[in-house]
């Protein structure tokens, strides 16, 4: 606009007189707020946005009318009192970061309407009273990371309908009070990572239609459970990274859209067989750094749309158990990673879990111990026999946060695979390969003889030959003798008068000959 207003004044300047008059009032008047504001000494103006960053101010600059956006940043101011923004009705951004603020009072932020992103990072705020952002309906982010924050009134962010962006994270929070949210139904975006939360309400999270991404990372839950987070419809991201959780369960059946899921610096122990269902589009999940012995068949199912997965820094028990993850990694065509060592049993320490399960013939039919077949395949399919749960166990107690029920404890116990008898089918297969290459052996004999004295071997085939045929010769002549030596006689009985007549009178003679018709002739 002042480069406009500029060009208009020199166009008049040299075409009209009067245009030293228009032109002079609208540079007055463009210029009015300015000198009215003035620029605090020390700052930095650039039109209507003010920054007053790193001048260790103990109070607010005076005169700051007209100011749309304003830096406070790197200064030392220790309070924000009621009506100490009264005046700036225009403003749209707020920077008091990294300041000594301890104490915000309930009007502070009177009148500031328009005010759409506010800082308040890097203080030694304690306490936020519920009126705090009333005077701002229009936020669309606020940060405030890295406070002394310990608890969140139940109001604070009541009528936040337009907010998108929350940052707490490094603060001392303990609880998330129950429908603390409810009007942020625009929040995108929600950290409250590197606290002190202990447990999850059910409903801490309700009204959050649009949060995408959640970040839970660095704090004390000991427990997860997947129905507390029953209404996030959208959530695509879930961070739990370096909790203290031993227990991952889903009290609830329902399905959302997750598709990366970080669990990885826990202490998980046992997660329930089903929990993984209500994930169905899950597409990255990070189970490393944890406890974990085996993983359940029923999980490994479930697993269908996963195209990245990391499993590494666990005590794998390279047992019985061990041969459904087996499968499942070999055929799995995603990401993992590749340092998956066995912790048990003693034998195979340190041991890739894929070359143990192989070097010690784990997951080999135990019905046929000579028999060489891989029977992964099929112990992915129904492997649920092949984990036993006995009274010697690890107890977990499984109570919810709000306290309302109690479920069973979960026992379970990994069964070690013997050793001696994984040595005795070692043996067993070591024996059959001997015998087997002993065959190769007479074989390669056999096929060198025939390539290096063929003569001989034609010889001998041709004796052979030759005397088959003298046999069948002999007995074609004996078969001639004897049918020469046969005899055939044929009575012959004319059966007209004529005939007879001549017989009785002995008129004439009758002969018989054996060759061409055998017919007897007179």
């Amino acid at each position: 606009m002042d480069f406009l207003l500029i060009g208009v004044c020199l166009n008049w300047l040299l075409r009209k007189p009067p245009g030293w008059i228009l032109c002079t009032l609208g540079l007055f008047f463009k210029m009015l707020p300015a000198v009215n504001s003035g620029c605090p000494q020390l700052c930095r103006c650039e039109g209507r946005l003010l920054y007053c960053e790193s001048l260790n101010l103990t109070e607010m600059p005076h005169n700051l009318s007209g100011v749309m956006g304003l830096s406070l940043r790197y200064n030392s101011l220790s309070e924000l009192h009621d009506g100490q923004f009264t005046g700036l009705m225009q403003l749209t951004w707020l920077y008091l970061d990294h300041n000594h603020i301890c104490s915000v009072e309930g009007n502070a932020f009177q009148k500031l309407r328009r005010v759409k992103e506010l800082t308040l990072s890097s203080n030694k705020i304690t306490q936020l009273p519920n009126t705090t952002f009333r005077p701002m309906p229009n936020l669309r982010s606020v940060d405030l990371s890295y406070n002394d924050l310990q608890a969140l009134e139940p109001d604070l962010f009541h009528g936040l309908r337009k907010l998108t962006t929350l940052h707490m994270r490094s603060n001392a929070i303990k609880f998330v009070p129950v429908r603390i949210f409810q009007d942020c139904r625009s929040l995108k975006f929600l950290d409250i990572g590197y606290n002190q939360l202990k447990s999850l309400a059910r409903n801490s999270f309700a009204g959050l239609f649009k949060l995408t991404e959640l970040h839970l990372e660095h704090n004390d839950l000991v427990k997860v459970n997947l129905a507390h987070f029953p209404r996030l419809i959208s959530l695509h991201s879930l961070c739990l990274r370096r909790n203290k959780v031993t227990i991952v369960v889903n009290s609830l059946d329902w399905i959302w859209k997750l598709e990366k899921m970080d669990l990885s610096g826990n202490e998980i122990e046992y997660m329930e067989p089903h929990v993984f269902e209500s994930v169905p589009h899950l597409q990255s999940l990070q189970l490393d750094s944890n406890r974990l012995t085996y993983i359940h068949p029923r999980i490994l199912n479930s697993w269908k749309s996963l195209m990245s997965i990391s499993l590494s820094s666990n005590v794998w028990d390279c047992g019985r158990n061990i041969c459904a993850l087996a499968s499942w990694l070999s055929n799995f065509k995603g990401r993992y990673d590749s340092n998956l060592l066995c912790a048990t049993p003693e034998y195979a320490q340190g041991e890739d879990v894929l070359d143990a399960v192989f070097a010690f013939h784990l997951c080999e039919d135990a019905t046929d111990p000579t028999s060489d077949v891989n029977l992964l395949s099929a112990i992915a399919n129904n492997s649920d026999q092949m984990f036993s749960y006995s009274p010697a166990t690890v107890n977990y107690d499984m109570q919810d946060t709000e306290g309302d029920r109690t479920t069973n404890a979960v026992t379970v116990t990994i069964v070690n695979e013997n050793p001696e008898n994984a040595v005795q089918i070692h043996k067993v297969v070591t024996g059959t390969m001997a015998l087997i290459f002993s065959f190769l052996i007479v074989v390669l004999v056999l096929y060198v003889s025939w390539k290096c004295f063929p003569a001989s071997l034609r010889q001998l085939r041709q004796c052979f030959v030759t005397q088959r045929r003298k046999q069948k010769q002999k007995q074609t002549m004996h078969q001639m003798a004897a049918m020469s030596a046969q005899e055939y006689y044929v009575d012959y009985k004319p059966n007209h008068i004529e005939g007879a007549l001549v017989i009785i009178n002995e008129y004439g003679s009758c002969t018989c000959h054996q060759q061409p018709a055998r017919e007897c002739e007179v």
